[in-house]
């Protein structure tokens, strides 16, 4: 019984710092770690150099063929992740692919994406999400989640890298 004075201290002790070294791989999984190429900044991985580049609309019109592939696409930002830079919405003006980093590197939430273009790789999928989800990426949007109504079908990227273009 006396031991318990001088090994429950310590036990406390590697707890903590178990908890603290967790919380810290999490803070650096999700730094803005941005790399300046002479074509733009890449956030992630490197794009596959020799990669054929695909539309919004080469996607939509073989979403089936293209489902679990590895793809490389090019568009408009139309959103961004205003509360942790975490995914972004390219759209060609009708339809939009959600790129999702799955925090493993994030973009400035507070960048201007007004009239940039980007490029995406990473594995192509449709998913239904639910109401909920549909507005929780809407609030981290800045849109009113309000207007979203049922659940939702979404086509995203899961990213491993994304290049904003200058």
């Amino acid at each position: 019984m006396k031991y318990i004075k001088f090994i429950l201290p310590i036990v406390i002790l590697f707890i903590t710092l178990s908890v603290n070294a967790q919380d810290d791989n999490k803070k650096e999984g999700e730094k803005v770690e941005a790399k300046e190429l002479s074509d733009g900044t890449l956030y992630g991985a490197d794009i596959t150099a020799d990669a054929r580049i695909l539309s919004i609309a080469d996607i939509y019109a073989d979403t089936a063929g293209f489902s679990g592939k590895t793809v490389v696409l090019k568009g408009n930002m139309s959103e961004l992740c205003r509360s942790g830079g975490c995914w972004t919405v390219l759209s060609d003006g009708t339809n939009n692919i959600r790129a999702l980093t799955l925090h493993k590197f994030i973009m400035p939430k507070e960048m201007d994406i007004t009239g940039k273009v980007a490029v995406v790789e990473g594995v192509f999928s449709v998913k239904e999400i639910t109401e909920d989800q549909a507005k929780h990426f809407a609030e981290e949007a800045g849109t009113d989640p309000n207007l979203v109504v049922g659940p939702q079908k979404m086509y995203r990227i899961l990213a491993t890298g994304i290049k904003i273009l200058k």
